[in-house]
């Protein structure tokens, strides 16, 4: 188990403190009560976006498969599936995934290459425009850049493990 205490810090007074991490809401600085927000909550939120794209995209998987067989796009987006589900697993595995650097990369990998695999290569393959994609991806992505935003400004030290007397 890991023993290092998780630490965020405060985006109104700066004072590095301990957040509830059980808490649903938003974590309150205990020096000024400041609402930070809930990152370990909000990460999840994005794993829920990816859990969401996994279903959708193993749908596209066995509809194209059974069509076509095993084309380009149905590897494709098979190998998406896979990068999904390995997303989904580190930012809930992840303790802290707004320090996770491989957490972060897998989330910006993910919504990178479906922002082309879903927008770009039909506007430039096919000549088609997905509105109910753009759409999407317009609230993703100011989102994301928010989510990054907030984690560097609340991403404090770390605290050092527990001795023996803190545990107990």
């Amino acid at each position: 188990m890991n023993d290092i205490l998780p630490t965020v810090k405060c985006k109104k007074c700066g004072n590095a403190f301990q957040p509830d991490m059980k808490n649903k809401g938003p974590w309150s600085c205990p020096a000024c009560q400041a609402k930070n927000p809930n990152l370990k909550r909000h990460y999840r939120s994005v794993a829920d976006l990816c859990i969401l794209g996994l279903i959708v995209t193993a749908i596209i998987v066995a509809v194209g498969f059974s069509k076509a067989g095993l084309t380009l796009g149905v590897i494709l987006s098979a190998g998406h599936a896979i990068l999904l589900l390995v997303t989904i697993i580190f930012v809930y595995k992840s303790r802290t995934p707004w320090t996770d650097a491989t957490a972060k990369a897998l989330i910006w990998t993910v919504f990178g290459l479906a922002l082309v695999f879903n927008v770009v290569f039909p506007l430039i393959f096919a000549g088609t425009l997905h509105i109910p994609f753009i759409i999407v991806y317009a609230l993703v992505f100011p989102y994301l850049f928010w989510l990054h935003s907030q984690a560097g400004k609340c991403t404090a030290p770390e605290t050092p493990p527990l001795t023996k007397e803190q545990k107990s």
